[in-house]
């Protein structure tokens, strides 16, 4: 447990900050503080320590440095028994709460009337590196962005678990600051290596439609080896295919059709999971969109196209052998990828409105997975859970993926019931005669109710990977308890629409 005694108070947004601060106060808990937020505090009659008088150095540059100080940050960083003797030698003490928020930079950017000077001073410093600092020392500091968290401070003591979900919280907020500058900073260059390309249409012959590259492209839209013209679908179905398979690190395939995957294949060569991949679905994957995440030969280029018929095929390299193979087919479309960069904002304009986020670059690899159950899945049986979550972040909610030895046997994408979903992925299964038993299932987002665990087990599924949070999780994992099968928590969604 984390029991506070000092917090640091800095914050832009003062919503709620005079209630935490007076909390703090009944609790004897030391409050420091500095610039506007300090004075804000002493002017509705809270006690606190400013910064400047606590390290001894006075704020520098019109209050551009203030915080960025041994003593605050050592403060902040400090663990152990040896760490705070250190801290006391040097006139220092712990510091278990930092309450910071930034200034408003994406707030500033949406001003028509900006200033480069403007948005420059609204480029936090000292703010960052103190909540990035508290978010790292996770064990032992506890740290707050958004008022919003306000009431998860427990003074009575924090857990390492309650932090750690904070901490979580900050890396996301400043992952998302720094994207924004980033793109600011970036906007003239950029708009310089932009080429657009008209398309011969959009989604359907009607709709005008082009497409924009950027340096940020995973894949050569523009310099294609060999193949027709793009079309708007072929290249949201091909961004789909290389996101999916960018997920993994071994030799994998992704065959795409109509922006979902309809087969995904790791193993440990590219021929293999090529065929695993083209045996989840061979009905869908006729015509589809198909990428690989290394480079292809020419054997398994003769097979492809012996194989079936392909729209576009993107690859990070091509053999000349292969390139050659492919050739006898000049209407296949061979694009070059490269990697992608994962801190990249997406953005979805319609009717005059745009939405943009940051991308779900979320692996699910390292969630901090919990069983749930009591029978425990085996390392391989984990590994399988992982690559079906893996591919469930690619598949259009409601989001269901069957697999087995790295290998989907059957997808549910798109529905609006996720028990539909849940039906279609094995129907899918046995449309191909894919065997069922003992496979895992990967569902996007939690299970509203036990009929999915009980439709699953009667088809043979035997563990399953999802993140978890409805209201109804006991009875969920009490039917999964019932029909002897495993269930893995996450903790993460993956929508995605």
């Amino acid at each position: 447990m984390i029991k506070i005694k000092t917090a640091l108070l800095s914050v832009y947004d003062k919503s709620g900050i005079i209630s935490l601060a007076e909390t703090l106060i009944k609790n004897h808990v030391e409050i420091l503080s500095s610039g506007g937020t300090a004075n804000f505090l002493k002017e509705n009659g809270i006690e606190v320590t400013e910064v400047s008088d606590y390290t001894g150095s006075p704020e520098m540059f019109g209050g551009r440095v203030k915080t960025l100080h041994p003593k605050i940050h050592a403060g902040i960083l400090a663990r152990d028994e040896n760490d705070i003797s250190e801290l006391e030698s040097m006139g220092a003490k712990k510091i278990d709460l930092v309450v910071v928020n930034l200034y408003p930079f994406g707030d500033e950017l949406k001003k028509p009337d900006a200033t480069e000077n403007d948005l420059i001073e609204k480029i936090d410093i000292g703010g960052p590196a103190m909540l990035r600092a508290a978010a790292k020392n996770y064990k032992n500091t506890v740290c707050v962005c958004d008022p919003k968290y306000y009431d998860e401070i427990n003074l009575s003591g924090m857990t390492i678990e309650k932090s750690k979900m904070l901490a979580g919280h900050i890396f996301s907020h400043t992952s998302h600051y720094d994207s924004l500058v980033n793109s600011w900073m970036h906007e003239d260059s950029k708009s310089k290596s932009e080429q657009e390309q008209i398309l011969r249409y959009g989604e359907n012959p009607h709709q005008e439609a082009s497409v924009t590259i950027t340096d940020d492209s995973p894949i050569d839209i523009l310099n294609p080896l060999q193949g027709k013209e793009v079309s708007y679908n072929n290249v949201n179905d091909a961004l789909a295919a290389v996101a999916c398979v960018n997920e993994f690190a071994e030799p994998a395939v992704c065959i795409v059709k109509h922006a979902n995957p309809c087969g995904v294949a790791e193993s440990n060569n590219l021929f293999d999971s090529y065929k695993k991949a083209f045996s989840t679905d061979p009905t869908s994957a006729f015509g589809g969109v198909i990428a690989l995440n290394q480079q292809v030969e020419s054997d398994l280029a003769e097979y492809m196209i012996d194989n079936q018929f392909i729209e576009v095929i993107i690859a990070p390299s091509f053999s000349e052998d292969a390139k050659n193979t492919f050739s006898k087919k000049p209407n296949i479309r061979l694009l070059i990828s490269s990697a992608l960069n994962s801190n990249l904002i997406e953005t979805k304009t319609s009717y005059g409105i745009k939405l943009t986020q940051m991308q779900d670059n979320a692996d699910p690899q390292n969630h901090d997975i919990k069983i749930v159950s009591n029978l425990e899945p085996s390392e391989s049986e984990e590994e399988d859970l992982i690559f079906a979550m893996k591919v469930a972040k690619h598949v259009k909610s409601n989001a269901i993926v069957l697999a087995k030895n790295k290998m989907t046997i059957g997808i549910g994408a798109g529905q609006m019931s996720r028990v539909i979903s849940t039906k279609i992925a094995f129907m899918k299964a046995k449309e191909e005669g894919l065997d069922t038993s003992n496979c895992v299932l990967a569902s996007d987002a939690f299970f509203p109710f036990r009929d999915n665990i009980d439709l699953a087990a009667e088809n043979g599924a035997k563990h399953i990977i999802q993140p978890g949070g409805s209201i109804r999780d006991q009875e969920v994992i009490d039917a999964i308890n019932e029909n002897d099968m495993t269930m893995a928590v996450t903790g993460i969604r993956h929508f995605k629409h």
